[in-house]
């Protein structure tokens, strides 16, 4: 037994500074939950900075090196966040026999068996309940709540700028760049916000849940990923008047009979689905258990305090094992017997479709496009038109075409076909429904 565990903290932005802020101001609660006493003996960070969370009695650094040579620190608590050097002190922390917190989505899903492997020859433990969903428990509901159940799907709103800004785009009805600019000034939207909206970010997220399900690592280029960059206001609208239904970004990772399917694209939701209600930055995971059936989880996916909540919650769990002396004793990801998982492309996925086409008005151009479907064996639920009057006197139409259940590569398929149709007057918009 350990009456003090030491911490060695290692990155201090808005991360870091909310971590070592919950610790001070709820220490008392904390340490009863370990059952020690935790000592943040080192704060690293590129500049070191006065703070009233840093106690005087903490070593400040600019080199994480100085963190994790030294003998005493128990457990580093990484928040620097990108691919190296956090990926460098996470190997080296555990090499010099210590454990590690992590909210890095970056080394987690792209150095996934890297990180395990030396996990399990040290006997170390990491624990990264904030690399996913800011404060909405998902690794720990998936490890450990749902530990004896068989997790065949996973889907969820993973990404707390794109949900703020499709938020906007259909409650503001305004266009994709305005909402990114109002994404912005709240503060949830990067100078460079490329890797939320395209859908890069999520699809990371995807590939570690995915990964916790598989029982195998899931690397993100093995993610299909679509960012909500194309969307168009007139889906939006149309989505909403005609069909009373919603679009999210989803990251869906789903076990079918030729394998796992991980995917990240807008998705067509109805109304009445839970999903449909998460707005602004608040993130929503359902997962599938074969004992459990669905289970929901909902909460802030980011934010200073959201995501540090995640942090101390790690260390408050992995710093009762480390006070106890069993940390390490069994892994917290199992990296065992490490095999292959069985992949399959998302051309196998089968679900229902919305599709918009925009054609002249033709007698015959309905018949066409369905007998386009029909030969590709996608059958049509319902069609909804609209007429738009052009300057030439020219009638265009907009079709919208729901479809019943059927195969991506039909699908795909038909739009090819349809898209060639000389009566076509633009590139045939696909949204996948959710199932």
């Amino acid at each position: 037994m350990k009456n003090r565990v030491t911490l060695g903290l290692v990155g201090f932005g808005v991360v870091g500074s909310g971590t070592l802020q919950l610790l001070n101001e709820h220490r008392a609660e904390i340490e009863s939950r370990v059952g020690a006493s935790l000592f943040v003996k080192w704060v690293c960070s590129r500049q070191p900075k006065k703070s009233p969370f840093i106690r005087r009695d903490v070593r400040q650094t600019r080199n994480w090196k100085e963190v994790v040579a030294d003998p005493e620190v128990d457990c580093v608590v990484e928040l620097i966040g990108g691919t190296q050097p956090a990926l460098a002190l996470v190997l080296s922390a555990m090499e010099a026999g210590k454990h590690v917190v992590t909210a890095n989505k970056a080394i987690l899903s792209k150095h996934w068996n890297e990180v395990f492997d030396v996990a399990a020859r040290r006997h170390k433990l990491v624990y990264f309940e904030a690399s996913v969903g800011g404060a909405v428990p998902v690794v720990q509901a998936l490890n450990e709540g749902l530990a004896g159940n068989e997790i065949t799907k996973i889907q969820g709103i993973l990404n707390g700028t794109t949900n703020f800004i499709l938020t906007r785009m259909l409650e503001g009805a305004v266009p994709f760049e305005h909402a990114l600019k109002e994404a912005r000034a709240a503060g949830f939207a990067e100078s460079d916000p490329t890797f939320d909206v395209e859908g890069v970010d999520a699809a990371q997220k995807i590939s570690i849940l995915g990964s916790l399900a598989a029982g195998q690592w899931i690397p993100p280029n093995r993610v299909y990923c679509e960012g909500i960059t194309k969307l168009k206001a007139e889906d939006l609208r149309l989505v909403q008047e005609r069909l009373n239904s919603t679009v999210k970004l989803l990251g869906i990772a789903e076990r079918e009979p030729d394998g796992w399917i991980l995917r990240v694209h807008p998705t067509l939701v109805p109304k009445t689905d839970p999903f449909a209600n998460v707005r602004n930055e608040y993130n929503a995971i359902s997962l599938h258990g074969n004992a459990a059936g669905d289970v929901m989880l909902y909460g802030k996916g980011a934010g200073r305090l959201p995501t540090s909540s995640a942090v101390v919650s790690d260390i408050i769990f992995l710093c009762r094992q480390i006070a106890n002396g069993t940390a390490g004793q069994l892994p917290y990801v199992n990296h065992s017997n490490r095999r292959d998982v069985k992949l399959a492309d998302i051309s196998r996925i089968r679900c229902r479709y919305y599709l918009r086409v925009t054609t002249w008005d033709r007698p015959g151009v309905l018949a066409r496009i369905a007998g386009i479907l029909g030969r590709n064996k996608v059958s049509i639920a319902s069609v909804h038109q609209d007429t738009v009057q052009e300057p030439s006197s020219k009638r265009r139409v907009v079709i919208i075409l729901l479809t019943h259940v059927s195969t991506e590569a039909n699908v795909q398929a038909s739009l090819k076909a349809i898209d060639r149709l000389s009566t076509t007057r633009a590139r045939t918009v696909l949204l996948r429904m959710a199932s």
